[in-house]
């Protein structure tokens, strides 16, 4: 049985993110049109450690949620370590902040760029696994308008326009975990077939 904390968990992670994303951008005075990343909400004493802990206050949050999907859903293993990957590249993101000294801008790309590429991936590995019918069509969907999201992202990153990119590119994600919240048929409990009764062992 899932626990309620733990099946709100994913829809308790998107609310983070938006929250401290819009009251990271209004303290930093970050243009979502303009040029500059969200990950600059690091670099702001303002908006710094509100931005950093709530991405990170997210990215276990989203693992939480991973474990309530194993217990609700039909998943292969492909979905598990796409999705548990690009949670690490997004805490990892949080921890080392984009400016930091020695190698820190490096990892920081890099483990946002695991993220980014996780969503979509994560998202076909779990629609792959569903059993045919409205449920894996929707969630077939969800996955295509998140691919076709993260094509539009790169083309706004390629004009400077950064933030608004991030933000499309995690729309579709945010879509699914509310869908695979409330929406998603439950897997039934397995349950003992009627009229068999279980033959105790012989003992030597």
């Amino acid at each position: 049985m899932v626990r309620p904390l733990s099946r709100l968990s994913g829809v308790l992670a998107v609310a983070i993110v938006w929250s401290t994303l819009l009251l990271g951008t209004a303290r930093a005075h970050l243009d979502l049109l303009g040029p500059r990343p969200l990950s600059d909400l690091a670099r702001h004493a303002p908006s710094a450690l509100l931005f950093d802990a709530g991405v990170a206050a997210a990215a276990v949050l989203f693992m939480v949620f991973h474990g309530s999907l194993r217990q609700r859903y039909r998943m292969g293993l492909s979905f598990s370590v796409v999705m548990l990957v690009g949670m690490t590249g997004q805490l990892v993101a949080a921890v080392v902040p984009l400016g930091g000294a020695g190698g820190a801008n490096e990892v920081h790309v890099w483990s946002a760029l695991i993220l980014g590429a996780s969503l979509p991936l994560l998202m076909w590995r779990f629609a792959a696994a569903q059993p045919p019918g409205p449920w894996r069509r929707l969630c077939y969907r969800l996955f295509a308008a998140e691919a076709a999201a993260c094509v539009v992202g790169y083309t706004l990153s390629v004009r400077h326009v950064a933030p608004l990119a991030e933000i499309v590119a995690g729309v579709f994600f945010h879509a699914w975990v509310v869908a695979a919240t409330f929406l998603g048929p439950e897997r039934p409990v397995e349950q003992p077939a009627v009229g068999v009764r279980r033959v105790a062992p012989i003992s030597a």
